[in-house]
């Protein structure tokens, strides 16, 4: 008698037991982790520093474009030929002149922007321009531009922030978007995004210009614009990216009654387009 009451208290015992570790709350086990302190800032005063870190410059625009190199200043045996390059991707702003060092600028109209803020130079912001594409008459009866500058892989969550200041002289138009995916993937051209596929912000989608509808146009001096990330499942290891999105730009046709003009003509219209972006930061939700 007594075996059996022990045996039936050994029992009892491994029931309340299993009940105990049924009714105890484990929801601490399947709770992700908060995700760490992602927060900082590219400041772009160095773009080769920026593609260490990861930063990412591609371009699909049909059809690609090339390098042009501008002379801004008029050859003078007693000072500095200034050279610009404009970029066919993302790259390194251009140093912007001083008219008192440089005298003989002989295109005042194609001086750079200085910098939003650089601890480094008037150049520290990266930049792009139509130079994108092919901006002359190439058999081409227009063009179009999906030019991509991709961050590198950030752990992305809901409520998260991205800040950046931008500018441009003339006609533009920049997207932001989130890969939540972690790849490089911008789409094979400028009618898909790849794996971003979360848009953030769409400034001048209309192609609004300053002289039409300014209110509308794209920003002429460096301004502010700060995005929340939204419409994620749980955080992810990704990418943002911000695209340069140009479409049916009609390229400047050559004329052989003043091809002097022309170049002049190709060059300003370059540098007008010409589109920046600085201090971009990430900034984690709190």
């Amino acid at each position: 008698m007594i075996k059996k009451t022990l045996q039936y208290q050994l029992v009892f015992a491994l029931v309340a037991l299993c009940c105990l570790q049924a009714c105890k709350d484990d929801s601490i086990l399947t709770e992700p982790l908060p995700v760490a302190d992602q927060t900082y800032t590219e400041s772009f005063d160095n773009y080769q520093t920026a593609y260490d870190k990861g930063w990412r410059a591609i371009n699909k625009s049909t059809p690609v474009g090339r390098k042009w190199f501008d002379a801004t200043e008029t050859p003078n045996y007693g000072s500095l030929n200034y050279l610009a390059t404009y970029y066919p991707e993302w790259n390194q702003a251009q140093f912007s002149l001083d008219p008192a060092q440089f005298a003989n600028v002989a295109y005042p109209n194609r001086i750079w922007e200085p910098a939003f803020a650089s601890q480094q130079a008037t150049n520290g912001y990266v930049a792009t321009s139509i130079a994108s594409s092919s901006v002359i008459n190439t058999g081409f009866a227009s063009f179009d531009i999906s030019n991509w500058l991709v961050s590198p892989q950030t752990m992305i969550q809901n409520g998260d922030k991205i800040i950046f200041y931008t500018y441009c002289k003339g006609l533009s138009r920049l997207q932001l978007w989130v890969n939540p995916t972690n790849s490089l993937n911008v789409g094979l051209d400028l009618n898909n995004t790849g794996d971003f596929s979360v848009k953030l912000l769409d400034i001048n989608p209309t192609y609004a210009r300053k002289e039409t509808n300014p209110a509308n146009a794209f920003p002429v001096a460096w301004t502010r614009f700060e995005a929340e990330i939204q419409g994620l499942k749980s955080p992810v290891t990704g990418r943002f990216g911000f695209r340069y999105f140009m479409q049916n730009q009609t390229p400047v046709a050559p004329t052989s009654a003043d091809p002097a003009n022309y170049v002049v003509a190709v060059y300003n219209a370059i540098h007008q387009s010409v589109i920046g972006i600085d201090e971009v930061t990430f900034k984690s939700v709190r």
